[in-house]
């Protein structure tokens, strides 16, 4: 029988939990330290030391291109690794045999910020955007959270972050302009253009033994770049911290098997004529056999603090 053929009659049997990204998985052994520490609370001053908003601040970067510069502070950068999260889809094998599993899962990762965006946030527009880093139109701000569960043996992907878009009637105003200033700071400080996005991806094969389920996750490598923006006025915003995907260092994948808990495969179907002889008149429905594929809260299948019978680190690559 081909490959192929065999595969399209086991993926019936593979179960497809949706909605994993928020479930932590044990990670792998040595893996780095977690997270970039306590995330400062950024404050504004004027210029001689007193007490400020930061809105101000950001109304006065929008004045004009030049009106702000960032001040990147090394000392207070770093490179870190984000907690292991699953990813995408996890399968689980319900029948009684071995089954070949093969997979592409990607990760995509972003740029995040502490004041509201103003530089992680991208802004579209159908209309123009000025010398000062103005946008004008009508301003509305989306969060989106997509997960996507193409055919199973192509693999998942999972994205998540915010759309802004502009049509007529209002200003955006802010973002472009403090967004310019990091990127000019960011670039003078590591001769290297600021990584806004950055997507990575692994394959993998492998056997699920019966009644166990296959888990992906990642760890993005990230990088947290601390400073100032500050006005041509002397105002400035400090403790702001931005963070990105690593410039250096490539994200972790993992694939991690778990015991199936009890009842996700509804047991074993017997076999036999072991039942009742019915009683005379119309026959009872039957009872509903076991299922060969269902889909299962991620919380229901990975406990927290669950340890997985096997770990496999995989290797990375840009996609």
């Amino acid at each position: 029988m081909p490959a192929c053929h065999r595969r399209a009659l086991l993926l019936p049997a593979l179960s497809v939990l949706l909605g994993l990204a928020a479930v932590s998985l044990a990670p792998p052994a040595g893996a780095a330290e977690e997270g970039p520490g306590e995330t400062p609370v950024p404050r504004a001053l004027t210029a001689d030391g007193r007490p400020a908003k930061v809105g101000d601040v950001l109304k006065r970067c929008a004045a004009k291109r030049s009106a702000c510069t960032f001040k990147i502070d090394p000392k207070l950068g770093r490179e870190y690794a984000t907690a292991v999260k699953s990813l995408g889809n996890a399968v689980i094998n319900c029948t009684q045999s071995d089954m070949a599993v093969e997979r592409t899962v990607t990760l995509k990762t972003g740029t995040t910020d502490n004041i509201g965006g103003e530089i992680s946030g991208q802004i579209t527009a159908e209309g123009t955007v000025g010398a000062s880093g103005q946008v004008t139109g009508s301003l509305a701000n989306e969060t989106a959270m997509e997960h996507k569960t193409p055919q199973l043996d192509k693999g998942p992907t999972s994205s998540m972050g915010n759309k802004t878009t502009v049509s007529g009637g209002a200003t955006a105003a802010g973002s472009m302009s403090a967004r310019l200033a990091f990127e000019a700071a960011f670039k003078a400080t590591y001769s290297k253009s600021w990584t806004v996005e950055s997507a990575e991806e692994t394959a993998y094969k492998t056997t699920v033994k019966p009644h166990d389920m296959l888990v992906f996750g990642a760890s993005a490598a990230m990088r947290r770049v601390a400073g100032s923006l500050v006005a041509d006025t002397g105002q400035r915003i400090v403790g702001i911290v931005v963070d990105s995907p690593s410039m250096v260092t490539s994200s972790t994948f993992i694939a991690q098997t778990y015991a199936a808990p009890a009842g996700v495969c509804g047991g074993t179907r017997p076999t036999g004529n072991t039942a009742p002889a019915p009683a005379p008149g119309p026959a009872p429905a039957p009872a509903p056999g076991p299922p060969s594929a269902v889909e299962v809260p991620a919380a229901r299948v990975v406990p927290p603090g669950a340890e997985p019978k096997r770990a496999v680190v995989l290797p990375t690559a840009a996609s």
